[in-house]
């Protein structure tokens, strides 16, 4: 690839399939360099900046990442993941306003109301506003897709327990808590917690 890269530097597949190949070695600086190096000859790439937000994501370093997902959602404003991944940081990282994520999570689930991914991050979005109904209407309808999920489970349980559904609450978090068992599940300390108060 480096050598197509010396023949022809303008050919940006061979960017994307370098960077691709520094993720699966698991160097995502390495990969985030060769993103860079797309939008250097190509700045208006919104999936490039989705995918550097990702990575940055993986690495933790969310204002980077949150950044990243902006600056898609300006170039493409149906960047659906940069949406989605940009509602997720505000509702769970406490970086931005929890009526963005909600504006930002709800346009996403319009367009792809199947998508669970999409689905749980407005649910989550609500619950974090304490909108606890919103919250497990769109949860339970998530679950209803995916039971098998330790995480949905585990959101819905939550939704339920805000909106003072006890025994429902008990249901999805014993639940996540058998479906994340032995998962490196990282939301049973909570769940745990939260069957405790119910």
């Amino acid at each position: 690839m480096r050598r197509t890269l010396e023949i022809e530097p303008n050919y940006l597949p061979a960017y994307f399939s370098l960077g691709a190949l520094f993720v699966n070695m698991n160097q995502q600086e390495r990969a985030i360099n060769e993103y860079r190096k797309i939008l250097e000859k190509r700045p208006d790439n919104a999936s490039t900046y989705t995918l550097i937000g990702m990575l940055e994501d993986s690495r933790q370093n969310y204002d980077a990442a949150a950044e990243s997902y902006r600056k898609a959602l300006e170039l493409d404003q149906n960047s659906a993941i940069a949406a989605n991944n940009l509602a997720w940081l505000y509702a769970t990282r406490g970086m931005g306003n929890l009526d963005e994520a909600v504006r930002l999570a709800q346009q996403i689930v319009q367009k792809y109301p199947e998508q669970n991914g999409f689905a749980d991050t407005l649910g989550w979005v609500y619950y974090k506003k304490n909108l606890y109904g919103a919250a497990v209407e769109q949860l339970k309808k998530v679950v209803s897709r995916d039971q098998n999920s330790a995480t949905y489970n585990f959101h819905l349980g939550m939704a339920l327990a805000g909106n003072g559904d006890k025994a429902g609450a008990r249901r999805a978090l014993e639940q996540a808590l058998r479906l994340g068992e032995g998962k490196n599940f990282a939301d049973a300390d909570e769940a745990r917690r939260t069957l405790a108060t119910l």
